[in-house]
């Protein structure tokens, strides 16, 4: 398995989820897998009609790199940033 070292501190680097309103669910899958405790439930539907709607409560808990909650996500509601873009601040450790 290979470990990741963060090369600048975590707050310095713009790696997290964005959850677009209009698509959110409210199912929450998301928050349960997500172990670092990216997500949090938002505030309640004011016509009590439609579930909250989930929010990124805790950004930089986001382990970076990780992308497990876009295809969990079955409304896609969920969007990260370009991998690609994030490279630089990540040496891989082999273990």
């Amino acid at each position: 398995m290979r470990k990741k070292k963060l090369l600048v501190p975590r707050e310095e680097i713009p790696w997290y989820p964005t959850i677009k309103p209009d698509l959110c669910n409210g199912c929450g899958d998301c928050k349960v897998l997500c172990k670092p405790g990216v997500f949090e439930v938002g505030p309640p539907d004011p016509t009590g009609v439609q579930r909250p709607k989930l929010v990124v409560g805790h950004p930089y808990n986001c382990i970076v790199l990780c992308d497990r909650c876009v295809p969990i996500c079955t409304s896609g509601a969920i969007t990260l940033p370009k991998k690609e873009d994030f490279e630089k601040y990540v040496e891989y450790l082999d273990e």
